[in-house]
Parts: structure tokens; C-alpha cells; sequence
């Protein structure tokens, strides 16, 4: 039987990340089990438990994030090489040295290159340096977006045939709740009847300050409702300047920070909001836009990154990223049309149906069958 090592390292941390890995590697794993896999992770994974006893999880004993990187390039070419291993899949941006066997990588984006003065300098430094050898040495390159792909070519120099473009998608649990799951939410986060929704990590990338300015201005404009902010502060992007201009806004009783939320709360969550904005400085997919959309939330998103290939007709956009004025009107034409806000919705429920978990985790496998042959 071949043996598949999976790099998930990381994928403990909630966001949009940790989904779009975990929503594609369940599949993977339920529909291959004539293939024995090794899963690496820094935490044990409930959520891979019920996959099949073709399934291994090995945690390592290492938590801090540089150092359990360190410890895996000492350890896992002697270790995986002793187990036979065949292809190892770097499931999550980065990867290793000297292993055994054929090797896929994973990128979501390059951000930090693109966007370098919001990350620390040794990330910076790292994706300059090192990640173009460790890519170049792969034997294929998985781009979760034609944007990344196209990236990774003019940015590392990588062969257009040794990228394959494979989109994530978002799991089933999104979809339109009954009106009580709703409800239930508002109830349980204090929402009040009417909000605005955002999701993902409290970052300098998820350009926050713009956000803020947006739903200030529509207050002033006469909204009524709240604005949530679903998601961990980043401790590598922390958004300072966001945090400062949060304290000193009149609206600051408005603002709800509600820090992770269980997955099962999320949907219901999405469902209660009137709209979801995600003005974004740069997206290598955007798992959130279509996880709203999916549960008849209207989108308006930036048009950075691959955001446009992603929400595509799905969503609304403004074009410049910090241009918090546009993004209040677009917002507030959305609020104040009912019936076009219902023909926004219509749109996204169509075309987040293109998007399916089990053709990400087909085109992964037969990934894998072309590099074992």
C-alpha cells in the first residue's frame, strides 16, 4: 500500500485557512482508502477522527511556530523515509528539505512578498529566500487560484506546467437556515436585529481601518444596526492602527468583537447578517465571501488579489482598497433596495454552486496519481 504523509501544520489556528484545507482533506481522505496516509499536525484533529482507519495523525511535541518548523526539517527526513512514505503533500503554504518520495506544495497566496510592510521581516525574509528554492524543488505547486498561480510564475519563476490551479470550496454546513437559526444568533451575540457582517482574522491584511470608516459613515448616513467582527487578533499582522481609531469612535458601543466562534455557530451567523464586507488588501481565494454567499448573505469585497475571480458575479466590489466612502455607498445602495439586495442574493446562491469540495479533493487525487504513477 503507498503511503501519503500530509503536512497540515498550522491548520489548528480558526480561520479561513484552517477551512479551506480541512473542507478539501476530508474529502480527500473518505474518498481514497486504498492509499494509507500520515497526517502532520501541531494539535489532534477531532475533526479528521471519522475519515477511516486508513488515516494516522501524528502530532508534534513541538507548539511554538518557528521551533515546530525547526523540528521538522531535523526529524522528518529520516522519519518519513523510514515509513516508506511515497509523496508528501505540504498542505499549507510551507514545507521542508531532503524528504522522501514525490512532493506537492500548497500556496495561498504570496501576500507577504506582495504586501511586505504588514508582516514581520523574518516571514518577509524567509518567502524571499527560502521558499523560492523549496518551491523550485517541488514536483508540483498547487495555487488555490488563478491569481496565485500567475504570482507564483512572475514572482519565483516557477514552469507554468509544474503549477496546477485547484480551487478550495466551502463545506456543506453554509447554506440558508430556517429564519429561528438566525434568530438563535442575534440572540447569542448580542447582535441586535439589523448588523453588518465581517469574518476573518483581526489583521493588518483584512484592511480594518477602511471597515470602520465604511460603517461609521453609514451611521452617520442613518443605519441603525451594529457592525461584527467574527475572527483571533493575528499576532503577526496585529493591526495597531485599527485598534487605536476602535477606541476613539462614537460608534465604538456599536462595534461587536466576538473573537473565534465554534463552526457550528458561523452559518447561523452569516444567515442573521444583512450584508458581509470584506475589503480585503489581498486574497489568495477568499473561503469567507463564499461561505456568505452560500448562506444568502450578499458580499462587497475589494478587488484585491484573486477576490474578483473568486466572487466573481456572486458579489458587489469597490475598486480602490481604501476607499472607505465607496465602499458606504455600495453598502448603503444594497441596504436601501430591498429588492435589489434579493437580487444579490439570488446571484450569489448561483454561482457559489461552481464550487465543490469533492472536485478539489478529485483533482488532488488524481494529482497525486500522475506524480506515483
Amino acid at each position: 500500500m503507498r503511503i501519503i504523509a500530509i503536512d497540515a501544520l498550522g491548520i489548528s489556528q480558526p480561520g479561513g485557512g484552517r477551512s479551506a484545507t480541512l473542507n478539501v482533506l476530508r474529502e480527500l481522505l473518505r474518498l481514497d482508502a486504498q492509499r494509507h496516509y500520515i497526517v502532520l499536525l501541531d494539535r489532534p484533529e477531532p475533526e479528521l477522527v471519522a475519515t477511516g482507519g486508513h488515516v494516522e495523525q501524528v502530532v508534534e511535541p513541538v507548539r511554538h511556530r518557528m521551533l515546530s518548523r525547526a523540528w521538522a526539517q531535523l526529524v522528518w527526513p529520516v522519519s518519513l523515509r523510514r515509513r516508506g512514505v511515497s509523496l508528501v503533500h505540504h498542505i499549507k503554504n510551507l514545507s521542508a528539505f531532503g524528504l522522501p518520495g514525490r512532493t506537492v506544495v500548497t500556496i495561498y497566496d504570496l501576500a507577504i512578498l506582495l504586501r511586505p510592510e504588514i508582516y514581520p521581516l523574518s516571514d518577509v525574509l524567509y518567502w524571499r529566500y527560502v521558499q523560492p528554492h523549496l518551491l523550485h524543488s517541488a514536483d508540483r505547486v498547487i495555487a488555490i487560484s488563478r491569481r496565485t498561480a500567475s504570482d507564483l510564475i512572475e514572482v519565483y519563476g516557477l514552469s507554468p506546467e509544474s503549477v496546477r490551479v485547484i480551487y478550495p470550496a466551502y463545506a456543506p454546513r453554509f447554506r440558508v437556515l430556517p429564519a429561528e437559526e438566525a434568530q438563535r444568533a442575534r440572540r447569542a451575540y448580542g447582535t441586535g436585529p439589523r448588523f453588518i457582517l465581517h469574518v476573518g482574522s483581526l489583521s493588518r491584511k483584512k484592511n480594518l481601518t477602511t471597515l470602520l470608516r465604511a460603517f461609521e459613515e453609514l451611521c452617520e448616513r442613518g443605519y441603525e444596526g451594529k457592525l461584527v467582527l467574527v475572527g483571533r487578533q493575528y499576532g503577526k499582522g496585529y493591526d495597531r492602527a485599527f485598534v487605536a481609531n476602535l477606541e476613539v469612535s462614537q460608534h465604538r458601543p456599536r462595534v461587536i468583537l466576538t473573537g473565534p466562534v465554534p463552526d457550528d455557530d458561523l452559518p447561523a451567523l452569516y444567515n442573521a447578517a444583512e450584508l458581509t464586507l470584506f475589503p480585503s488588501l489581498h486574497e489568495g481565494f477568499g473561503i469567507v465571501a463564499l461561505e456568505a454567499m452560500a448562506c444568502g448573505t450578499p458580499v462587497i469585497a475589494s478587488t484585491a488579489g484573486a477576490l474578483p475571480e473568486v466572487v466573481g458575479e456572486g458579489g458587489l466590489f469597490f475598486e480602490e482598497v481604501t476607499d472607505w466612502r465607496a465602499l458606504a455607498e455600495t453598502a448603503e445602495g444594497l441596504l436601501a433596495d430591498e429588492v435589489r439586495r434579493e437580487q444579490q442574493i439570488k446571484r450569489g446562491l448561483e454561482w457559489v454552486a461552481r464550487y465543490s469540495v469533492a472536485e478539489a479533493a478529485r483533482q488532488t487525487l488524481s494529482l497525486y496519481d500522475e506524480l506515483l504513477g
